[in-house]
């Protein structure tokens, strides 16, 4: 029966033309990558392939019913062939690429593949099947041991592993590789935040903040957009007082330092907008002035979800322009209130990421 079974397998080798001596993989995110394959090879091997034995294209899709194939070509020895394989699992065709390449590459690695493996099978036909013909040409490629995983797509009965819930794989032949697509070019992402705290030094006293952001990202930078208001606050200069609040917006550019799910934006930009003063008591009225400062901000974000994140961000800014409330029909005008040459906000946010390239 095993001989029966490497002539049925060995049918199925078509003769492709040799590639360039190499291991070229693409799977989809989650499946084990190319070194891990190259890994699995020295293990079946026993040993690292020169990088002229062997030569191996080999391209992971997943369908709809989360089920993984792979279309491999390898080539050894100027001799080609061509496998289709089919998993639940993307690193059972792994283990399966390897195998079949170590054998490819020594028909002894079948001793000790059978070491780890001891199949059963079904019984055989009543009547045995006619010797194959011998043909002309150069010796075929070794023969191919099945995977602990994998399960033959043809008429002889399939190979499974007693190992404890295998991962079924189908194997067929004959189907030629698709040309891999070329990359996808990524455009950049966008990014919408709105985040909430407080500020000090700017208004009065110590007030809420709140603040939206509209952005463009990167792979390692991003641009940001952003409003923000001050709750307004209350200067008091018996028997006179001034109510400020502050309507701004600004622009800053951020580099992306990440790790796993977090993200540590490094800004820095500038901010203008209005100091809107109320003024109450005698001699008192309301006057709009002009507020200008340099930004910087440094912060966290953790990302729990693929579109979503938590930001926490201190911001710290620089006044370059701040107008002074001040009462000027007294006889020596009295200043009310004068923003601080510095402010600080500390904001937590909810932020929205569309089409992040990171």
């Amino acid at each position: 029966m095993p001989s029966a079974l490497l002539a049925a397998v060995l049918a199925f080798q078509v003769p492709q033309p040799p590639s360039a001596g190499a291991i070229v993989w693409q799977a989809p995110a989650g499946c084990p990558d190319r070194r891990a394959l190259a890994r699995a090879i020295a293990d079946r091997l026993g040993r690292e392939p020169a990088p002229d034995e062997v030569a191996l294209v080999g391209r992971v899709e997943r369908d709809a019913a989360a089920h993984y194939h792979l279309d491999l070509r390898l080539t050894v020895g100027g001799h080609a062939q061509t496998r289709r394989l089919s998993a639940r699992r993307c690193a059972a065709l792994v283990d399966a690429a390897a195998l079949l390449t170590a054998l490819a590459l020594d028909p002894t690695a079948a001793e000790r593949s059978t070491d780890r493996i001891e199949p059963e099978l079904e019984p055989a036909p009543t009547e045995p099947d006619p010797p194959p013909e011998p043909s002309p040409g150069p010796e075929p490629a070794p023969p191919v041991a099945l995977a602990p995983e994998a399960v033959v797509d043809d008429p002889v009965a399939p190979v499974q592993s007693p190992a404890p819930a295998p991962e079924p794989a189908v194997l067929t032949a004959d189907e030629p590789l698709a040309p891999a697509p070329p990359p996808r070019k990524r455009g950049p992402g966008a990014l919408l935040r709105l985040s909430a705290g407080f500020e000090v030094g700017t208004v009065p006293a110590p007030t809420a903040a709140l603040e939206l952001v509209a952005g463009v990202l990167w792979r390692r930078a991003r641009l940001e957009f952003h409003g923000v208001h001050l709750v307004p606050q209350t200067e008091a200069r018996l028997p006179n007082e001034v109510r400020v609040y502050l309507l701004g917006g600004g622009a800053r550019g951020c580099a992306r330092l990440a790790r796993g799910r977090f993200e540590f934006p490094l800004c820095g930009g500038a901010e203008l907008g209005g100091l809107r003063g109320q003024g109450r008591g005698p001699g008192a009225r309301a006057a709009t002035g002009l507020w200008a400062a340099v930004l910087v901000s440094a912060g966290a974000t953790w990302r729990f979800h693929r579109l979503l994140g938590l930001s926490l961000a201190a911001q710290g800014l620089v006044r370059l322009a701040a107008p002074s409330f001040d009462l000027a029909d007294t006889p020596e005008p009295v200043n009310l209130f004068t923003s601080a040459p510095a402010s600080l906000r500390l904001l937590l946010g909810l932020e929205l990421r569309l089409g992040d390239p990171r």
